[in-house]
């Protein structure tokens, strides 16, 4: 029923866009007072919008008692697709203004903790210096969040897992895992000369106690090793596993791009520096909107510009491919 009338009477009747935004702030935020604010207007401005709103849906659209709001089932489907009409027209507004104005509003990123903090958050720096309009929310976890649920624009992700069809995966790059240890360790423990004397080594492994992942190495065009799981610490986190690293706790296989400068500072050393991971695609995820807004399509491309340059050697540490 209500997609109809988002269609049709509604479309006639709005002249003012303005009626959708107060509707969309005070469900964003449960709140007349806080909606009312986010978008400028009085509380009692804001409450005389959303009762016209509804007076033209014929639904009642707001659960209101004296503490909270909260939203009707026919609320929670006009939201949606409030949400999604207000979306597309900043980003068809955007579009337009690219060519002779700057880009606005807010970039909500999220990204691994590691590649976000020592990757993502320089190349974010740098964006924002460029385009000082805009401003940006980080999230840099390793938990995986739902990018369209939690309102992210844009996330960073390695590997190859299965996407969501309400998002659009485009990879990046591309970068490998390596073996290090510390020097402590190393003096502690023999040398690790040949792939099978990892076995007598500490693992550091990525995962879960149900689910550790396995290093899986290769030399060269080598066939594929998997070396079986033997962890004395199983963490979730990339940064914890190179801190146990550093800590001299054990072995560690781990992005080249996180643990570089401790290699050239000495902190950490290779071990069987021959043998490194299979290619790792990294791949950013939007929402599969119709049009691609300028703000996520500006950062996409200063990705690849810097993923392309200063972060990538010789050697393909990270190395940027086409998109």
């Amino acid at each position: 029923m209500l997609t109809g009338i988002v269609k049709g009477t509604l479309v006639k009747e709005l002249a003012d866009i303005g009626i959708l935004r107060a509707f969309v702030a005070v469900a964003d935020t449960a709140s007349f007072h806080e909606g009312a604010r986010r978008i400028g207007l009085t509380r009692s401005a804001a409450g005389k919008s959303i009762a016209r709103l509804e007076e033209i849906l014929g639904a009642r659209l707001l659960h209101r008692t004296t503490r909270r709001v909260g939203l009707t089932a026919d609320g929670q489907s006009f939201y949606e697709k409030a949400g999604q009409i207000l979306a597309d027209l900043e980003d068809a507004q955007n579009s337009v203004q690219l060519g002779g104005a700057r880009p606005r509003g807010v970039l909500r990123v999220t990204a691994t903790e590691a590649f976000g903090r020592q990757i993502i958050l320089p190349i974010l720096g740098a964006y924002l210096e460029r385009w000082p309009d805009l401003s940006a929310e980080a999230s840099f976890t390793d938990r995986v969040v739902d990018v369209v649920e939690d309102g992210f624009d844009i996330a960073i992700r390695f590997g190859t897992a299965s996407v969501s069809s309400e998002l659009i995966s485009r990879v990046i790059a591309r970068s490998f895992g390596q073996l290090c240890a510390s020097p402590s360790y190393l003096a502690r423990h023999d040398k690790c000369l040949v792939i099978e004397d990892l076995a007598a080594h500490r693992q550091l492994l990525s995962g879960t106690r149900e689910n550790p992942r396995v290093w899986v190495l290769q030399a060269g065009y080598e066939p594929i090793i998997r070396i079986p799981a033997r962890p004395v610490l199983l963490s979730d986190s990339a940064g914890a596993l190179r801190d146990a690293a550093l800590a001299g706790l054990g072995v560690a296989c781990l992005p080249r791009f996180l643990i570089e400068r401790d290699i050239e500072n000495g902190a950490l050393e290779l071990l069987l520096p021959d043998y490194a991971t299979p290619e790792i695609p990294i791949a950013v995820l939007y929402p599969s909107r119709r049009h691609l807004s300028p703000k996520v399509r500006l950062f996409i491309e200063l990705l690849v510009e810097r993923l392309a340059n200063p972060m990538s050697d010789e050697e393909g540490r990270i190395r940027a491919v086409d998109i």
